[in-house]
């Protein structure tokens, strides 16, 4: 792995769940490359010390998933380009309405809807990210949203489905980030959406990286997409070059 812990995780000070997509093993042979896809939450508060850990990794393109509102709130420190994923769940810059979220499981229906959402009517986001990577000089890339969880979290599980990572995997990969995320920003987002008007039962749940949500997308993938490439030709509008390029590139 690319972290000195041995883990997929690259520690910084000022930066959460901040992971190396490269070593899990694909269908198509070989494994998925390190050093050569990262995914994180929020980077604007890198430490000195963190920046030189960060320009070693040598990132030479960053996709900024987050929408105007959190990009100025939190403007990233290096430059990137700002891929916005939107699910129409609810409108930017709105939460839910807390009456729908009396108790956790619906917590984790929202986020359900909300990945379904992304699958929905993020496509051709999706596909300028998967574009950018498979250009010439675009990776090592970065793509990261304010907790690395939810629109990462799809864009992630997306691009390792592409790359032949067992679904399991993919989900495990998933469900890294309950470890990864950081007490202060779990606590942060926690306030934050207590603020907004949520009840504290759905703002925990808005906050865990549930397994069965994850699955139900990637289900939906498969049942009414007709499968991983078939998502990224028609609503990715991604052609074959592009699609081969990036595997070509990102598995060993």
């Amino acid at each position: 792995m690319s972290a000195l812990t041995g883990t997929r995780r690259i520690e910084f000070e000022g930066a959460h769940n901040f992971r190396d997509l490269g070593g899990y093993a694909s269908d198509l042979g070989g494994e998925v490359l390190c050093g050569l896809v990262y995914r994180a939450g929020r980077i604007d508060q890198l430490t000195e010390q963190d920046r030189t850990r960060f320009d070693a990794l040598g990132i030479r393109t960053i996709f900024d998933l987050r929408n105007d509102s959190e990009r100025e709130r939190f403007p990233d420190p290096v430059p990137n380009v700002q891929v916005c994923l939107m699910s129409r769940v609810f409108d930017e810059g709105s939460m839910p309405d807390t009456a729908s979220f009396s108790e956790h499981e619906h917590s984790v229906r929202f986020l359900r809807d909300l990945y379904l959402g992304l699958l929905a009517h993020a496509g051709p986001e999706i596909g300028l990210i998967f574009r950018g990577m498979a250009e010439d000089g675009g990776l090592p890339a970065l793509f990261h949203c304010a907790a690395g969880k939810d629109r990462t979290g799809v864009v992630a599980a997306l691009l390792l489905t592409w790359l032949g990572v067992d679904r399991e995997v993919v989900l495990d990969d998933f469900e890294l980030t309950e470890k990864y995320i950081g007490h202060e920003l779990h606590t942060e987002m926690f306030d934050r959406m207590l603020e907004r008007g949520m009840a504290p039962e759905a703002a925990a749940g808005m906050l865990h990286a549930s397994r069965e949500t994850m699955a139900a997308m990637l289900d939906e993938l498969d049942v009414h997409y007709g499968g991983i490439e078939n998502y990224l030709r028609d609503v990715a509008a991604l052609d074959s070059e592009t699609l081969l390029a990036l595997r070509a590139r990102l598995v060993s």
